[in-house]
């Protein structure tokens, strides 16, 4: 192995427990994008959360599946398109300085001091790779890799299912590596070790992670919180809700207008955009009508769920 990194921990023989265990002693690479603030589905509390060990484990879904059984192809497929050989690398690497900084890497290439990225993405994948766009999450991702390993360039080879196949060449950025260095260290010390969660950043992966830490409620009606230093924050809450309501009813007004212009067409052309304004038919149990009718069969299928529910309101000045 050509990189300068320690081994952390042999990945040959162990299970996905066992290596999820140790994810959780670092900062991987597909962690650097969600702490760089670049990654929709993940955050700074997300993987917060699964550091110290109270995430929630996502099973793996079909894309994921498909990623891992085409990794070989997209390794070999590199070889075949670029004439550079590469080599699976079964071990978890360290940074010889920080060992909060982790990287389990897909390849190295031989006789380079450099890596291989292997990624699966759907042909409706927003980014315009035939354009050289690259995907910000394998940026950063082959940026922490570097940092770790301390190689010259990370190569991310792109497989588009049924539609194309794509190598990028990342070089080394010491500026970027030192900006993800410093948050990545931040994180790590500032709210890993002493087990402060980062504050949310809007992400949907942050309510999951809010729900997890505070599951329920205290039932005590009288108890409540003193949120007074909030009062800023719940201020321009209200005000951006209000320019969300201005703006929900200009949106309203345009679409109005279009399906006016439509009438009983069901679908619309212009230059640049497609209209549809189609037959739909939906159905649904009436509860009430159930529950009443037969109240076995709707206490047999009624499932109970528990959670939260969140309101903020405006309290009422005293006259």
């Amino acid at each position: 192995m050509t990189f300068n990194a320690k081994v952390y921990a042999d990945t040959r023989n162990i299970s996905r427990e066992k290596w999820l265990e140790l994810r959780r002693n670092g900062i991987g690479g597909s962690e650097a994008s969600a702490i760089m603030g670049l990654n929709p589905y993940s955050s700074p509390l997300h993987v917060y959360m699964d550091k110290i060990g109270k995430g929630k484990e996502e099973e793996p879904n079909e894309a994921m599946i498909q990623g891992t059984d085409l990794e070989g192809y997209v390794a070999e497929r590199f070889t075949r398109d670029t004439g550079m050989k590469v080599r699976k690398v079964n071990r978890i690497l360290q940074h010889p300085e920080y060992p909060w900084m982790l990287a389990n890497i897909d390849r190295e290439v031989v006789g380079l001091n450099a890596g291989l990225e292997c990624k699966t993405t759907s042909p409706f994948s927003k980014f315009k790779f035939d354009d050289g766009e690259i995907n910000p999450h394998y940026y950063w991702q082959s940026m922490h890799y570097m940092a770790v390993t301390g190689a010259e360039r990370w190569f991310v080879a792109v497989l588009v299912l049924g539609k194309a196949f794509h190598v990028f060449e990342i070089k080394r950025d010491e500026s970027a590596i030192q900006r993800l260095f410093e948050a990545e260290m931040a994180f790590w010390e500032s709210n890993v070790i002493p087990k402060v969660p980062p504050l949310p950043t809007g992400n949907e992966a942050d309510d999951e992670a809010i729900a997890a830490i505070y599951p329920v409620g205290n039932d005590d009606e009288e108890e409540a919180a003193d949120v007074s230093d909030l009062e800023n924050i719940l201020n321009l809450r209200d005000l951006t809700m209000k320019r969300r309501d201005e703006l929900d009813a200009e949106i309203k007004e345009y679409d109005q207008q279009i399906k006016m212009a439509l009438g009983t067409n069901q679908r619309g052309f212009s230059t640049t955009w497609k209209i549809n304004w189609t037959n739909t038919s939906t159905s649904r149990v009436d509860a009430k009508l159930l529950r009443q009718k037969y109240p076995q069969i709707a206490e047999e299928v009624t499932k109970t769920t528990t959670g939260r529910r969140f309101s903020v309101a405006k309290m009422k000045e005293e006259q």
